[in-house]
């Protein structure tokens, strides 16, 4: 319960889903933790009241690398340190075509909106690229340079996913890309940065948030149970079980463990779900 007593953590993205998920289990094991999100909030939402003391809820739009800058900034003057990054904000709608990205699919995912369907195309991917890999290196590289100022080594963790599988992830072509580089990024700042800070990844399967019940599971089907006849252990995820996995990378019980990125999805073979997954956004089209 007090593996990480005394630790000072940044979760991104903990407005809802897996990175409150993530939160609570940092707090649980006693972190201090600072999530954020593109809007206000006054606290992470479902904090239990013993936690209070030790968290904050701020507001940071991680597509801009001065709002990054000036967020891991407050967070050290406030605490004095930083030790444990957690790299979750991202994430992405599936689209039936990758050429041609229909308008409902880039206001669900809240990319920047066009009438003209190859400009609308090319926002939606990039916003993907940037959201699930060049902003979550801005945040690993900002924190990197307040670790370094540190005693001891700092853990970061990039929450990646299943579709950054080398077996590629039709009709989540950018999103996939953008996670199979935040895994060789993982790799690649685990050899660069060590031993100041150990860079690690956790690739997801299917989470259930509210997210995931709205728009990838079929309304035929709201209890997943056909869904997950693909997944051996025959369910989806949860965001406490992501949220425990961090508190271990991030713990002593992990400090050899360096550059790797660990699966949760219940030992589901790539590529099984995306039809399925696609079936929410076709029918809503």
């Amino acid at each position: 319960m007090a593996a990480l007593e005394g630790k000072v953590a940044i979760v991104t993205g903990t407005s809802r889903g897996v990175g409150v998920g993530i939160a609570h289990e940092l707090l649980r094991a006693g972190a201090t933790v600072v999530g954020c999100s593109r809007s206000a909030l006054p606290e992470i939402p479902g904090i239990e009241d013993a936690w209070r003391d030790r968290s904050a809820q701020l507001v940071c739009d991680q597509g801009d690398y001065r709002a990054i800058d000036a967020f891991v900034q407050q967070v050290a003057d406030t605490y004095g340190r930083i030790d444990i990054l957690i790299n979750n904000a991202g994430g992405t709608v599936p689209s039936p075509h990758a050429e041609d990205v229909p308008a409902l699919v880039s206001k669900i995912q809240g990319a920047p909106s066009s009438d003209d369907d190859f400009e609308r195309t090319a926002l939606f991917h990039a916003f993907a690229v940037q959201m699930n890999l060049i902003s979550p290196m801005w945040f690993a590289v900002r924190v990197f340079r307040q670790m370094k100022t540190q005693d001891g080594t700092g853990c970061i963790v990039n929450i990646s996913s299943g579709a950054g599988h080398l077996a590629g992830s039709p009709t989540l072509v950018s999103y996939g890309a953008a996670k199979s580089g935040l895994n060789q990024l993982t790799r690649s700042l685990a050899e660069e940065w060590g031993p100041t800070a150990r860079v690690n990844c956790v690739a997801l399967g299917p989470t259930i948030t509210e997210n995931f019940r709205s728009f990838v599971l079929p309304k035929d089907d709201p209890t997943g149970t056909k869904y997950f006849d693909a997944v051996p252990l025959k369910r989806g995820g949860e965001p406490a079980e992501v949220g425990r996995t961090c508190v271990f990378l991030a713990s002593g019980a992990a400090d050899f463990i360096n550059g790797t990125t660990i699966e949760i999805d219940g030992g589901m073979l790539p590529g099984v779900l995306y039809e399925a997954g696609l079936k929410t956004i076709t029918d809503l089209l």
